[in-house]
């Protein structure tokens, strides 16, 4: 299927998502009048039968309006966003419908434990030699006794090979990250401080050794890091044994296109890499090129 028959059928099933989204705003406003004629007739039973007519036609017409919408979704990653992974990445493999393991996610150190955890969009890859694998994370806690939930994380989890030397763990966490976690292994965990007084206060360091720390954070490195910051914002780190592994919260859904808005392929591309980049810089702008 070339680019214009993928346009011509996401936008088919836009335009009939968006018709049956009135359909549920009809199926309000539709029975209302007959609610009110039809006792007039000597029909006793109008208000069941308005009531009726509301609930089948917003459960009816929702449901069909969003099996459209995933099946959009579908057609969308299976296309645009496959295309322009290959063009990225070497060696890449992309599954939408599922992520990482819960376990694994654990393995990182980045964030607390909940008890409510959702992952896809799993991608694995190599870029400029260095072999990654990234999903969507969705990690909260939801009280037992109510249905309030805190929302422990949100945005993409992604795990890096670090050729350069081993390190027992170093976590770096901008001050705004929240809910973190603890390294896998039960390391001796102390806080570092690093000779930037500025960046101690846009930074939380902690090392199982602190002259690991050291080794990672140089000063043009901290400057990268920091640049980091400014793009994203909540950003968490943990350098341990061979691996990077890198959370950021980006608040929403990566490589997901929006049926709401007429299909144009450039604007498309341009949210696509948008995404693609997330990953991209990470290895770009931290320098993590294979040394070899």
């Amino acid at each position: 299927m070339d680019t214009n028959e993928v346009i011509e059928k996401l936008e088919d099933m836009r335009k009939k998502k968006n018709r049956y989204g009135c359909m549920v705003i009809l199926s309000f406003l539709i029975p209302m009048p007959l609610m009110v004629i039809l006792p007039f007739f000597g029909v006793d039973m109008a208000p069941v039968i308005g009531i009726v007519l509301i609930f089948a036609g917003v459960i009816i017409f929702s449901k069909i309006a969003g099996n459209l919408t995933i099946k959009y979704k579908e057609l969308y990653k299976e296309t645009f966003v496959v295309s322009i992974l290959e063009e990225q990445f070497d060696d890449v493999f992309y599954d939408y419908k599922r992520g990482f393991e819960e376990s694994k996610v654990n393995q990182f150190g980045l964030v607390s434990r909940g008890n409510r955890y959702r992952s896809e969009d799993f991608i694995r890859g190599s870029y400029k030699g260095i072999s990654f694998e990234q999903s969507e994370v969705r990690i909260a806690h939801k009280k037992s006794n109510d249905d309030t939930e805190t929302i422990y994380f949100r945005g993409r989890m992604m795990e890096f090979d670090f050729p350069f030397k081993e390190v027992k763990s170093v976590q770096i966490f901008t001050d705004t990250f929240p809910h973190r976690g603890k390294p896998s292994v039960n390391y001796n965990m102390k806080p570092v401080e690093m000779e930037s007084t500025d960046f101690n206060k846009r930074f939380d360091v902690i090392a199982a050794d602190p002259v690991d720390a050291y080794y990672v954070l140089t000063p043009q490195f901290m400057e990268r890091v920091d640049f980091l910051k400014e793009k994203f914002n909540h950003v968490g780190m943990n350098f341990q044994g061979n691996k990077l592994y890198v959370g950021i919260w980006t608040g929403g859904d990566a490589f997901d296109g929006d049926p709401s808005r007429e299909v144009n392929y450039l604007d498309e591309k341009a949210t696509i890499m948008g995404d693609v980049r997330v990953i991209t810089d990470i290895i770009d702008v931290l320098g993590m090129m294979n040394k070899e």
